[in-house]
């Protein structure tokens, strides 16, 4: 039998509250994906899994199995090949077993929210042929240890990292080629950036470092230079300022320096002036504390609040974790959250939601938890197409004007933990 969504039989079916013993085989483990099978099966229930690590697998369930169940969870890691393989069986009352072997890992996703195919497997031979499969790999995988974990907990964040920014470049890659953006030369005359100009900034071209992209980037340079030029005089009435160096307003993709941990774009970045940021006791830069992006990448054009960039703002960030255990703040930080409206989403950790998705303080604060300064960037930011009307020639200062007005509570409310160690 064909299963589509996994959750479904181990809901509907009540499989999982039946289950006696559980084999799982899988790709990768996320904290959800292992809530929703825990949670659910009997506290007797014991359970054996197998996972390869070159999918991320969060740190933190590998902890969770080590210190909380002993004895009742074990979970070996296959270290002689690449493990991609996904295989769910459950022992049940009177001596049955049902499995599902499929596409989809340990994970939410793979559980429940992804499009994956799954095969349902009741004949008893057929179960018992899966069970000798599992134990071949089960005995000749590593057992989890204290050791293991920390040594993978030092490298996952770049693996987390990695498969984020893959993750942008395909839905990045199917909004280009599909339709749902219009390239129609017609529709960009009265746009402030052209087709040519967000074709400049595609993966491909930014790693040819031809002539043809240098002009490009030229181009695209003279036009973020020519915006700052219409905005500047209102941000610095709120104190926003860009580098004071005019060689150097603008930043953005270097094809002489490629990087995997972060998608092409150009941008003109606004916080403290120079002076305020050389009262700092050590070297400071605008990347170094809370700050302002106007941001042109290959898709669309974004008004960025950059709380801190990876490995940049450790004591502000730091800060701000800190405050976030006083309930005052956490209700403050989500008000402003949802006061901005529609279109705005907050990303931390690699983790992406709409910035009025929040239900409560709590549900904010455990978001936020999430974030590591040396690792992940911590942004907030809203985006447009490159056929809205917002970018136009005529609106786009405006827009840009009116939505950094419109993010300024939020950075009032971090620019007090706008300090580097």
């Amino acid at each position: 039998m064909i299963i589509k969504k996994l959750a479904v039989p181990f809901i509907n079916e009540k499989l999982l509250q039946q289950a006696e013993h559980c084999y799982i085989a899988t790709a990768s483990i996320s904290e959800a994906g292992f809530d929703f099978i825990r949670s659910r099966i009997p506290t007797k229930t014991k359970m054996e899994i197998i996972t390869g690590l070159e999918m991320p697998t969060a740190p933190e369930v590998l902890q969770r199995i080590w210190r909380n169940y002993q004895g009742r969870i074990t979970l070996n890691i296959y270290t002689r090949n690449t493990f991609r393989a996904n295989v769910y069986i459950f022992d049940l009352p009177y001596k049955k077993s049902v499995a599902f072997v499929g596409s989809g890992p340990f994970t939410l996703g793979g559980i429940k929210d992804n499009e994956e195919l799954f095969y349902k497997v009741s004949d008893t031979k057929e179960i018992e042929k899966l069970k000798s499969w599992f134990i071949g790999y089960y005995e000749f995988a590593q057992p989890l240890t204290e050791d293991l974990i920390a040594g993978y907990s030092l490298v996952f964040p770049a693996m987390k990292r990695r498969d984020h920014i893959s993750g942008l470049e395909k839905r990045q890659l199917i909004a280009l080629t599909t339709g749902s953006l219009s390239w129609d030369q017609n529709r960009f005359k009265l746009q402030y950036f052209k087709k040519e100009d967000y074709f400049a900034l595609r993966n491909g071209k930014v790693q040819g470092n031809s002539s043809d992209f240098n002009a490009a980037r030229k181009r695209i340079e003279t036009k973020l230079v020519a915006l700052h030029e219409q905005v500047k005089m209102h941000l610095q009435k709120s104190r926003l300022h860009a580098d004071d160096n005019p060689d150097a307003i603008v930043g953005g993709v270097n094809p002489e320096l490629p990087s995997d941990n972060q998608l092409p774009g150009m941008w003109v970045a606004y916080g403290p002036a120079a002076a305020e940021l050389r009262k700092f006791e050590t070297p400071t830069t605008l990347a170094d504390v809370v700050h302002f992006k106007i941001h042109l990448s290959q898709s669309d054009f974004g008004i960025v609040l950059v709380a801190g960039e990876t490995g940049k703002g450790k004591a502000g960030r730091e800060y701000f974790r800190n405050r976030m255990n006083e309930a005052e703040y956490r209700t403050l930080t989500l008000n402003l959250l949802h006061g901005l409206g529609s279109g705005y989403w907050i990303e931390v950790a690699c983790e992406r939601r709409n910035a009025d998705s929040f239900t409560s303080e709590d549900d904010l604060w455990e978001f936020t938890k999430a974030d590591q300064w040396l690792y992940y960037d911590f942004i907030i930011s809203k985006n447009y197409p490159p056929e809205a009307i917002e970018v136009s020639n005529e609106k786009l200062a405006l827009t840009v004007m009116s939505e950094i007005d419109r993010l300024s509570p939020f950075y009032q409310h971090l620019t007090e933990t706008n300090r580097v160690g």
